[in-house]
């Protein structure tokens, strides 16, 4: 009992019971750090990679994991701070020491030393298994961590010890004990701690961990001022809040340097600053509000949202190349109606028909077989699977893949890399480069962008865009989608950063396939269709109702829409951007309408690509079945056709809570399969079967082989899917592919 007692009233232990006991959202960090490292969160979508395998300037390594160290650093630093400030009352013999909080520090070091040791071993199993790498370059990268975490250690030691005092300092009161200590001074000793006890009941400490790790019993505090211990405190709590509020400002700072990629921090080392901003805002928030904090925290989210609401400090997300200061285009249902008007369609059809005679004629046959090339989402996975399998088609078909394209759509992750490949391929038609093969293209599109995006949301984002950039005679914010579309533009040589209408003539001449995106809007869940050219034929379903008046317009035309905001100047990368708006990775764009509508990610609708390709094959079906050999539509996806049907496991109470809508979200994908299937039969109907598809899967060794769905990929990731691309079922796909492309009618 006398050793239980003992180990009780450690002052680490004290702590650990502090933390459980008064800072329940600190502690949910350090699970949420935890749940992370393990793999028991995000691993969908890469998160537990930002800490297991950092990048940067496209290198993982000793520099990379050192800056990451110094982010962890900075994270355990400022927690220590947080507590220390709220708490160092609760331990008044904290003033007797030579340096206080140093002191502290160590003691309160219980959480970050166990999840030291658990990173360090799941990192090492991660680096050997996954990234493949030699022990030599582990402990390399091990100590990089261990250099960044001891060089923010090392500052903020130094900048303690010249600021912080004890009470000798301060008062020049002695607090070493005197050489001999009588019997009499024994039982005095005894006496106060007793005294100390009862004032320090809540958490009665008797031993502390010494600097050169040994353990002693603290001394007693009742024979000093009162005051002056307060004293003590209150100066080491303002110095702690000037580090707090310095970090801050430095944060800030940065803000301005986002447009330098040496800045661009790993992303991981983004995610434990803005942590770390938590720990800070909450620990001031909890020192000044007291036992009114958890009533001045919600007061403040109250006024902030309404602060929000009445437009202070609040911004949209623009596309860039629209134009904002002009009149607002009218969103409503009449306006759709009008601009999805029979006359207007039948113009654009007639204007897609001339290209697809174009087309046609570049094919050099009567009636040629005719490809259409859909591509799924899946973030740089896709990108990078779609790019490979693209580029390895083509190239064992001679060329005639992209010739047979009249058309390429898709979600998200993929149309990056079709968008990116079809831009190669007019550069090549003109002359500009001897191939689209060169392994270095589809590389271009594994590089990182989530770095950069998550250093702008730490730097930027979070406080508030005060930066502007000009596009031509418009004005707009630099802010984390501003900061996707510069690195996209660095990874790929800036060769997309080009306007719509720079792309119109090509497509009208057939030298480039047409390219359609098709982002979601928030607002009504329809389809904003995105091309060089108007496509208002696309705007109402291929399947319509046969009742009069039956409002069927479930698709928008952009170009129609936005013809007085400038729309042919839209940005190719922001159309790449708003088709792949990953939510709360990248802004929701702000068009200019009124009412404002928002859109997000085009994978919520349809996350394949598959549904504007039917719909695009029922309106122009009367000319493809009179001039061509049928219809060859290539899906590229990042998932697999058919997946195994997953057993019933026992619920929790928090599974039925939170099942039915994750498993809602989970089987999106498979709902939309099944809505595809049934228009690609009623599409062979259209075309009296000269319908056919051909799949592209990305089918990874195991379940735990998967990519994640990230900005990010990791070595293993990249290996894996180039080796997917030899494997036997993407064979026999482009074989199948080359044989229905041989088959051409005379």
């Amino acid at each position: 009992m006398h050793l239980l007692k003992g180990i009780l009233r450690f002052f680490p232990i004290q702590l650990l019971i502090l933390h459980l006991k008064t800072h329940q959202i600190f502690i949910l960090l350090w699970a949420l750090l935890f749940l992370i490292i393990t793999n028991n969160l995000g691993i969908s979508y890469g998160i537990p990679y930002l800490l297991l395998d950092p990048e940067y300037l496209g290198e993982v390594g000793f520099i990379s994991f050192a800056i990451l160290g110094a982010a962890f650093g900075g994270f355990v630093m400022t927690w220590n701070i947080a507590i220390y400030i709220l708490d160092a009352y609760r331990f008044p013999f904290l003033a007797t020491f030579n340096h206080p909080f140093a002191l502290f520090c160590l003691n309160n070091s219980l959480l970050p030393g166990v999840f030291l040791i658990a990173y360090f071993w799941i990192m090492i199993r991660f680096q050997l298994r996954q990234e493949f790498m030699l022990g030599e370059s582990i402990v390399y990268d091990v100590s990089g961590f261990i250099s960044g975490l001891l060089i923010i250690i090392f500052l903020a030691a130094f900048y303690f010890t010249n600021t912080n005092k004890n009470l000798y300092r301060m008062f020049g009161v002695r607090i070493r004990p005197p050489a001999r200590i009588t019997r009499r001074m024994r039982m005095r000793q005894n006496f106060m701690w007793e005294q100390f006890r009862t004032k320090e009941h809540e958490f009665p400490v008797e031993y502390y961990l010494t600097a050169r790790l040994r353990i002693r019993r603290i001394r007693g505090v009742d024979h000093y001022d009162e005051k002056m211990i307060h004293s003590v405190l209150r100066q080491n709590h303002f110095n702690a809040l000037m580090i707090e509020l310095a970090t801050l400002a430095t944060l800030i700072g940065l803000g301005f340097l986002i447009d330098y990629e040496i800045f661009n921090i790993p992303a991981g080392a983004s995610a434990l600053l803005f942590l770390a901003i938590l720990v800070s805002f909450s620990g001031i928030i909890s020192f000044w509000g007291k036992g009114w904090k958890n009533t001045l925290m919600i007061g403040l989210f109250i006024a902030l949202d309404m602060f929000y609401r009445l437009g202070g400090f609040s911004y949209d997300n623009r596309a860039y190349g629209l134009n904002y200061d002009t009149a607002r285009s009218e969103y409503s249902l009449s306006k759709l109606k009008e601009i999805g008007s029979p006359e207007n369609m039948e113009e654009d059809k007639q204007l897609t028909l001339s290209i697809l005679e174009n087309w046609k004629k570049k094919t050099g046959q009567e009636r040629p077989k005719m490809v259409l090339i859909a591509v799924s989402g899946g973030g740089l996975s896709a990108a990078y699977f779609s790019t490979h399998v693209l580029q390895t088609a083509d190239s064992m078909l001679q060329g005639k893949l992209l010739k047979h394209t009249a058309m390429i759509t898709g979600s998200s992750g993929g149309m990056f890399g079709a968008s990116y490949l079809r831009e190669l391929y007019l550069r090549q038609q003109l002359g500009e480069i001897p191939s689209i093969y060169n392994p270095e293209y589809a590389e271009n599109m594994g590089k990182d962008i989530l770095n950069s995006v998550c250093f702008t949301i730490v730097v930027n984002d979070i406080f508030f865009p005060w930066q502007e950039f000009s596009l031509g005679k418009y004005t707009y914010r630099k802010d984390r989608g501003y900061a996707m579309e510069k690195q996209l533009n660095q990874n790929t040589g800036f060769v997309l950063n080009k306007p719509l209408r720079d792309y119109r003539q090509y497509e009208q001449d057939a030298t480039i396939p047409l390219l359609i995106f098709s982002p979601t809007i928030i607002n009504d869940e329809r389809k904003l269709y995105i091309s060089a050219q108007p496509v208002s034929y696309l705007m109402r379903p291929a399947i319509r109702s046969a009742q009069p008046g039956f409002m069927d317009i479930d698709g928008v035309d952009f170009m129609r829409l936005f013809e007085h905001q400038d729309a042919d100047n839209l940005l190719l990368t922001t159309a790449i951007r708003m088709n792949g708006t990953y939510p709360y990775i990248l802004p929701n764009v702000t068009m200019p309408t009124s009412p404002v509508i928002k859109v997000m990610d085009a994978g919520f609708r349809d996350n394949y690509g598959l549904e504007t390709a039917l719909r695009f094959i029922y309106v122009f079906r009367d000319w493809i079945y009179a001039n061509t050999s049928g219809v060859v539509l290539v899906a590229v996806r990042n998932f697999r056709l058919e997946t195994e049907i997953e057993a019933y496991h026992r619920e929790s109470f928090v599974d039925r809570v939170v099942n039915p809508i994750a498993n809602l979200y989970e089987n999106l994908g498979e709902m939309h399969d099944y809505n595809h299937a049934y228009l690609i039969n009623y599409a062979n109907e259209w075309l009296q079967g000269k319908l056919d598809v051909v799949y592209f899967e990305y089918i990874p060794a195991g379940k735990d082989r998967e990519t994640s769905m990230s900005l990010h990929l990791t070595s293993r990731e990249k290996v894996e899917i180039r080796q997917n691309i030899s494997l036997p079922h993407i064979r026999q796909s482009i074989d199948r592919l080359q044989q229905l492309l041989q088959k051409d009618s005379p």
